[in-house]
């Protein structure tokens, strides 16, 4: 999850109001478990402004916080915890698991580079502003799962409809519905073929063959998970990402700290969640339910994208409980329980994710026969 996914008119303000963002980091960046100080509510923010420079003067180039890694890490300990018995011992020790909760932040930290090329190729994977279809004739249900024909259709429509060019912002990401559901299905399949490599090594290898492709699952494991939780917080799937944008009748926040305050502050300014708190809700790991898979789009993909639109039509709930003042430290219950049930979603996905690769996981034939050919020889010597 993060607050600054790509430049855009209107947001420069919430730098302007937070020392800390004029450092040239956002709240995610640092993407390590931080005691730095709690996110404010936006109503509450102006007395904080001097204690927050203070922070940024003792924290060096530090961000404001980290409180988006620490959601990540939840939702992979809750994944985690999903599993089955019989799922691979190596993935459950204590040191796989700290690298996977530590690889739940890794895609966040890539922004720490400020090159844009660098943020114009990963922004985007972040994040699917489901309204951005619509300028180009889309429809959810007509994607397809090759990330390149779907970007050559957008490159047609703004032909066709004379769609103003993407250039309009630092990213020249401007106006572009982003990758979201492309990247949980990509890494996703990089999971699998991880799992089906070491299926082949752990039969044929070498022990350091085998230690390093489990090394390899484990890493792929941890950076799947930061896509599917992601796609768990609403504001990920839409253009009002970080306050209402456009016309506004119901008058929603427009505030520029709206998505760090969802994805973490509003828990470190009432009650973190916890393992031991959302375990009982949690549900075993099961194979992915799919449909049928289409010629252009496979079953897992048709999956991840129902799963973002599952989120995206949660983001007016989102929008009309803060206008309730049901997400405020005074009466934070029901807002406790959405968020909860926001962060189960994401760790329920992401378990079955981890499952279903491991499970339909094919041994390489490819690897195989070569392993076969090198055991062969070796024993003609």
């Amino acid at each position: 999850m993060g607050v600054m996914r790509r430049s855009r008119k209107g947001e420069g303000s919430g730098a302007k109001a937070n020392p800390a963002l004029r450092l040239g980091k956002t709240r995610e960046q640092l993407s390590i478990a931080s005691p730095a100080g709690r996110s404010q509510p936006p109503g509450m923010f102006a007395r904080r402004v001097m204690a927050m420079g203070l922070a940024v003067l003792m924290l060096g180039s530090a961000p404001a916080g980290a409180w988006d890694y620490e959601r990540h890490r939840l939702v992979n300990a809750l994944a985690l915890a999903s599993l089955p018995r019989d799922f691979p011992a190596f993935a459950r020790t204590a040191k796989a698991t700290e690298r996977i909760l530590f690889l739940g932040g890794e895609p966040d930290r890539w922004r720490n580079q400020r090159d844009r090329a660098l943020r114009h190729f990963n922004n985007p994977d972040h994040y699917f502003d489901v309204e951005y279809l619509v300028p180009y004739r889309i429809t959810p249900n007509t994607l397809t799962h090759f990330r390149y024909e779907f970007v050559g259709r957008m490159a047609a429509a703004r032909v066709a409809l004379k769609l103003p060019p993407t250039t309009g912002n630092a990213d020249r990401l401007k106006g572009h519905p982003g990758f979201l559901p492309w990247a949980i299905n990509e890494h996703y399949l990089k999971l699998v073929s991880a799992f089906s490599y070491l299926k082949v090594f752990e039969e044929l290898g070498t022990p350091e063959e085998i230690a390093n492709a489990r090394a390899n699952v484990v890493y792929r494991m941890g950076l799947l998970s930061h896509f599917v939780g992601d796609a768990s917080q609403p504001l990920h799937t839409t253009k009002h990402f970080n306050g209402w944008t456009g016309t506004n009748p119901k008058g929603y926040t427009t505030s520029k700290r709206f998505h760090s305050w969802i994805d973490g502050g509003f828990f470190n300014a009432t009650t973190d969640p916890t393992v031991r708190a959302l375990r009982p809700r949690l549900r075993a790991a099961r194979l992915l339910e799919r449909p049928a898979t289409r010629e252009d789009a496979s079953g897992q993909f048709q999956a991840a994208l129902a799963y973002i639109m599952a989120q995206h039509r949660q983001v007016e709930p989102l929008y009309q409980m803060d206008k309730a003042g049901k997400l405020s430290p005074k009466t934070p219950r029901e807002g406790q329980a959405f968020l909860h049930a926001q962060l189960l979603k994401g760790s329920q996905m992401l378990g079955d994710l981890w499952l279903t690769a491991w499970r339909e996981a094919k041994p390489d034939t490819f690897l195989k026969g070569y392993l076969n050919r090198r055991k062969l020889e070796g024993t003609k010597k």
